[in-house]
């Protein structure tokens, strides 16, 4: 899972840059910039907290603090910006794929908190089983997201 999450962070961050953009595009505009960092960042400090729980340095209920302190609040707030980003007509699709993308992304990581938090396995189950859904789902949405920003992406040197 945590493999497949940083790939298609790369994904999204490294997309091969093909054709130039449509005039008005949204791609380069300081909400994306601000989202790429901000996803990228703020998947890693999830890897990073899983890699923590990974080794011992935390238990199960210490990976669902550092997701509510640590992961949740700096994606709610790059979650919002989106939100409030004005959005040109070519880029409906793109930004309409975007904010799905974060909300199920959102809701997968609260779903994992919820259930590491739970007092036993069948407790945990619900919540487990919304989490593989909404991150299948947030899956889903990276890899179209990382397409439309390689058909966006401006050639080099162009």
């Amino acid at each position: 899972m945590t493999l497949r999450i940083l790939l298609l962070a790369l994904a999204l961050l490294g997309c091969s840059k093909t054709e130039a953009p449509p005039a008005g595009t949204l791609v380069d505009t300081p909400v994306i910039v601000e989202f790429r960092a901000g996803e990228r960042a703020t998947l890693q400090r999830f890897n990073d907290a899983l890699g923590r729980q990974r080794a011992n340095q935390i238990d199960e209920l210490g990976l669902a603090e550092a997701i509510d302190r640590e992961v949740l609040p700096p994606w709610r707030e790059l979650r919002a910006h989106v939100a409030a980003a004005t959005v040109p007509a070519v880029d409906r699709e793109l930004f309409a794929t975007l904010t799905r993308y974060l909300a199920e992304r959102e809701n997968a990581w609260q779903a994992y908190s919820a259930a590491l938090r739970a007092g036993n396995d069948a407790a945990a189950a619900p919540d487990y089983a919304k989490y593989h859904e909404q991150d299948a789902a947030a899956d889903e949405d990276a890899r179209a997201l990382g397409g439309m920003f390689r058909r966006l992406s401006p050639k080099p040197g162009s």
